[in-house]
């Protein structure tokens, strides 16, 4: 059944991605006909440092606020 991979940058809550998983599965569930419980989401934090655009790491372009 439909299995959706969410990439995100660390720091949401629990509550916050909890959401995310309700929303996007209510979504693609809709969507799609397959009943909810069969939708699968994983959302993975990756960090600054491991994830970049144009040679360079979202760390360096994108530091997080002091």
């Amino acid at each position: 059944m439909p299995f959706v991979e969410i990439s995100l940058w660390p720091g949401r809550t629990d509550d916050a991605k909890a959401r995310i998983i309700e929303e996007v599965s209510k979504a693609v569930a809709g969507s799609s006909g397959a009943p909810i419980e069969a939708v699968e989401v994983i959302i993975r934090d990756i960090p600054k440092s491991s994830w970049g655009r144009g040679g360079k790491p979202f760390s360096e372009t994108h530091p997080d606020p002091a």
